[in-house]
């Protein structure tokens, strides 16, 4: 009776079983979340703030080119001739009014005398004031000025009235005469507002959806551009946000005013999907282990029920009591009965063998003879690296290639039997249907198409081969899919190489031809003139033998980097053959506009070029064709700047000529 007290007392194996199942999933479950939680904690707030980050970076980067374009822009206005030396101030007005026309982001343009008196301006604006006060002035009587952001003093009352106040930064440079002496200064206010327009379609739209914001920030911490609330106060220290910065370092010439851009975020907003995922992955993982527990404690039971019921029998038929641990008693006992039901078995085994010995034999002979053809045929097939499959007259896949899984993700015995639009969906079947139609009724089709099954796109050759019976009937279709995305990516690469300079990059005369062709049409559409540019290396030759072909390669590479510089973006600039460069210029008004340009590449070039074998002063010569009508002939209008070029070569190298046609 003692005995049996004992025994009673200790737990079950079902006990054990489940404590030990439900410790382990407990502990997994628990460790797998604080780990995840962890990880997706540093991740979130790493990615906010490298999106922030790259954000600032963006803007401030705009803000320094666009700066240092307008800083060089104002220096090249101020070297035209038409304002530099001209005595007739009308007619400097009215160049500053055709270049404001180009530069409407110029709101007041003036040029002053040596005393500081406007002496021509756009739209008469302070023609006639003194303004030998002002810090742009005295700035810029040596080299050329770049003040920081500020507000209207002298335009404000003439300025047409806007829902903000006009801000402006100013930009000046030195203009001198023909004897090169100081004459005066070219003084340019530039609107706030294209800061404000950059920011707002690089940055502010970006980040809208975010709850983000973005401030500029002047040398002293107040804010220059950002919310009206903010603007011109110094910015407040905040808690709870998630802040970047990134100062400018101005561009070229141009030295930067010391502007930060700062991009700042609620964290609750930032890390507002990770608290989300926090909140589930508890939850999921609390769910969970509250389910496991009834699945474990049943799972123990049921592993534990025969364990049970043998050792029940077995302690029928005997009262010694065991000399093993009560804890292991069911699995020996459970041992000793399995080893006498394995004797039982195998003698059970030998007598079925021996009746189905000549019958297995057959089945398998069978069998494999059957399975070897097949499996052969589909270890083919699976090999192929295209789409093989048969369509009945349904539309429903019969055979399916192991290419399915690779390319769509599903099981090729799971297709069959399914429909082709039900297996591709909507999107790719529509294409496909009345060629499918086409082919079950008896016509052979070949055709290409360009589709992205799980996000790849493909580049696919396709044809449908009819099955078509003795006396006519066609029962589907055999189809066969090819990938030629890379032999149409290599066609592709070849067309571009065909039209690219290796050198530099740029279009080459190919291109060129093509590009000039079609620029002309675009001018007999607009009725907008346009210009061609032919440039060439001054004294290259002397490069090439001083400095070897290699310092020759790198100056026309260089070349032809600062002569994108220069122009727009919708402008071309093409290399047509060792240092001979072209640059088409659209949508133009006047003449003196690719002058302006010519003047501005001429800058450009002068600048010393900086080369493994130490710095190298070139410079360059410029033909200029200029053509109103639209209607010239290409190779007249090459001829027309190849003209020029020699002529600008005759006067001394360093300019440019033009040649109206």
């Amino acid at each position: 009776m003692s005995l049996l007290s004992n025994r009673t007392a200790r737990p079950t194996l079902a006990t054990w079983l489940f404590l030990g199942a439900m410790g382990a999933t407990v502990a997994a479950v628990l460790t797998c979340t604080l780990v995840i939680d962890s990880f997706v904690r540093v991740e979130a707030r790493q990615q906010a703030t490298r999106y922030l980050q790259t954000n600032a970076d963006a803007l401030r980067d705009a803000l320094d080119r666009g700066m240092a374009q307008h800083y060089e822009e104002v220096s090249v206005i101020a070297q035209l001739d038409q304002v530099a030396r001209s005595g007739d101030m009308p007619a400097v007005r009215r160049t500053l009014e055709q270049v404001r026309a180009s530069f409407p982001q110029f709101t007041w343009i003036g040029l002053t005398d040596a005393q500081g008196v406007v002496v021509a301006s756009v739209d008469g604006l302070l023609q006639g004031a003194n303004v030998a006060a002002r810090p742009w002035f005295t700035g810029a009587q040596r080299a050329g000025f770049v003040g920081d952001v500020h507000s209207a003093v002298l335009l404000e009352k003439l300025l047409p009235r806007q829902s903000e106040p006009w801000r402006f930064v100013d930009i000046a440079t030195p203009v001198h005469n023909n004897q090169g002496e100081p004459s005066g200064v070219l003084g340019v206010h530039l609107s706030w507002t294209w800061a404000a327009k950059i920011k707002l379609e690089l940055v502010d739209q970006v980040i809208e959806q975010h709850h983000a914001e973005a401030l500029v920030l002047g040398t002293d911490g107040t804010v220059l551009l950002g919310s009206p609330a903010l603007q011109g106060k110094k910015l407040p220290t905040q808690g709870g946000l998630l802040v970047v910065e990134s100062k400018t370092r101005g561009s070229g010439r141009y030295p930067g005013l010391g502007w930060n851009v700062v991009l700042r975020q609620p964290e609750a907003v930032a890390m507002a999907q990770f608290r989300t995922l926090q909140q589930r992955t508890l939850l999921a993982a609390g769910v969970l282990c509250l389910l496991l527990a009834p699945l474990l404690w049943l799972l123990a039971r049921r592993l534990a029920a025969p364990m049970r019921e043998l050792t029940a029998r077995l302690d029928t038929g005997s009262t010694t009591p065991s000399e093993h641990s009560p804890l292991y008693r069911e699995a020996e006992l459970l041992g000793e009965a399995l080893t006498r039901y394995a004797q039982r078995q195998a003698e059970d085994a030998a007598r079925l063998r021996e009746l189905n010995a000549t019958l297995e034999a057959r089945v398998t002979q069978r069998t494999a003879a059957l399975a070897g053809s097949e499996q052969r045929l589909r270890t083919i097939t699976n090999n192929l690296p295209v789409l093989i499959a048969y369509i009945d007259n349904n539309q429903r896949y019969g055979f399916c290639n192991g290419t399915y899984e690779a390319w769509f993700g599903l099981d090729p015995a799971g297709i069959v039997g399914r429909t082709v639009e039900e297996t591709l969906g909507a999107e790719v079947y529509a294409p496909r249907k009345p060629l499918l139609e086409r082919a079950l009724a008896g016509e052979r089709m070949e055709f290409e198409m360009i589709s992205a099954p799980l996000g790849v796109k493909r580049h696919t050759h396709t044809t449908y081969l009819p099955d078509v019976a003795d006396d006519g009937t066609v029962h589907g279709i055999y189809a066969l899919v090819i990938d030629v995305t890379a032999m149409k990516a290599a066609e592709e690469q070849l067309m571009l190489m065909a039209r690219t300079d290796t050198l530099t990059g740029l279009p080459n005369r190919l291109c060129f031809n093509e590009r000039l062709n079609d620029a002309l049409a675009r001018s007999r559409r607009s009725g907008k003139p346009l210009a061609l540019l032919f440039l060439d290396v001054d004294k290259f030759k002397l490069i090439n033998d001083t400095l070897g072909h290699g310092a020759g390669d790198e100056v026309l590479r260089l070349f032809g980097q600062r002569l994108l510089s220069c122009v727009r973006e919708t402008d071309t600039v093409a290399r047509l053959a060792g240092d001979e460069f072209v640059v088409i210029l659209e949508e133009l008004h006047t003449p003196a506009e690719p002058q302006f340009i010519a003047r501005k590449i001429i800058a450009a070039i002068n600048r010393s070029f900086e080369l493994q074998e130490g710095l190298w002063d070139a410079s360059t010569s410029i033909g200029i064709a200029f053509h109103a009508e639209g209607n010239a002939q290409p190779a007249a209008l090459l001829a027309a700047a190849d003209r020029a070029l020699y002529e600008a070569k005759a006067g001394g190298r360093n300019t440019f000529r033009l040649a109206a046609m």
